[in-house]
């Protein structure tokens, strides 16, 4: 903890905008986002037979403005550096396009980063540690993830 140097990098393969919460103790869901959306149902008899329905609204969860963890917002295609912390639980987002403040994906929660990890978030939204020495794309097993329009340096970010 309080290491300035440390090396933990985060890249963005989903191709969506991510919010992504850190901290050095897990978080828990309700100081990050509050629950949103409606539900109206019913069924209609005639006769013996019966129809039923739904209507759900696309209201999304909501991130929460007074939350005291911090966070970066991450575009889609790109990466960046987390302040100095060591190791770090990471609980991960997927933003609404038309609206930041809305969530409409939770990737992880309390994801643990090893002090001086670096990890992808890839298009299927799991989440992958870097391999050293590789550049900000590539997953341990060798596998590249890198999109086709990023904006983000090829450079190793790990030692």
């Amino acid at each position: 903890m309080g290491n300035e140097n440390s090396n933990t990098h985060v890249a963005n393969a989903t191709g969506k905008p991510l919010r992504i919460y850190y901290h050095v103790e897990k978080m828990r869901l309700n100081e990050l986002v509050v629950e949103g959306g409606a539900e109206i149902g019913g069924s209609v008899s005639d006769s013996g037979a019966s129809l039923s329905g739904k209507i759900s609204s696309n209201v999304k969860s909501v991130f929460k403005p007074d939350s005291r963890v911090r966070y970066i917002r991450l575009p889609a295609n790109d990466c960046c550096k987390f302040s100095g912390e060591g190791k770090l639980f990471v609980s991960v987002f997927v933003e609404d396009n038309h609206n930041e403040k809305a969530c409409v994906h939770t990737i992880s929660e309390n994801f643990h980063i090893p002090s001086d990890r670096s990890f992808i978030v890839t298009a299927n939204h799991n989440i992958k540690f870097q391999k050293y020495d590789a550049g900000p794309w590539i997953d341990d097993e060798g596998n590249d993830h890198r999109p086709t329009n990023h904006s983000c340096q090829d450079q190793s970010p790990d030692l």
